[in-house]
């Protein structure tokens, strides 16, 4: 949406910068909201997707000052050393795999994708 604004042409500058300043804070917000968003639905996606032990676990949480910088990151807040085994299961001793469900192989890594390109469409359709 574009305003009409008069000034003078000293203080054509200080509007110049002001409206910048303004719509930055608009895209850190649009960019922050959209990130906590797909965060909070990639931990959602874990958990369902997640067989058993590693379901219940899936959380997201905030990093970075807030101001500046910031992200929102999924993780398995209850046995982040195991998540590794749904991107690669490990071979027992007796021919098998543990998780037991190979099937489960990757489903960090889809996950991730597909939240990742919803991260994108909503930034760039509020933008």
């Amino acid at each position: 949406m574009s305003k009409n604004i008069v000034v003078s042409p000293e203080g054509f500058e200080k509007a110049v910068m002001k409206a910048f300043a303004e719509y930055g804070d608009d895209v850190f917000e649009t960019v922050q909201g959209a990130a906590k968003s797909a965060a909070r639905q990639s931990a959602s996606a874990l958990k369902g997707a997640s067989p058993g032990e590693y379901a219940a676990g899936w959380s997201h949480k905030a990093q970075g000052n807030k101001v500046t910088t910031f992200s929102d990151t999924a993780y398995n807040r209850t046995s982040p050393q195991l998540t590794h085994l749904l991107e690669k299961p490990h071979s027992t001793g007796g021919g098998g795999h543990y998780p037991k469900n190979v099937n489960y192989t990757g489903i960090i890594a889809r996950v991730e994708e597909e939240y990742t390109k919803k991260y994108m469409e909503e930034v760039l359709s509020k933008l």
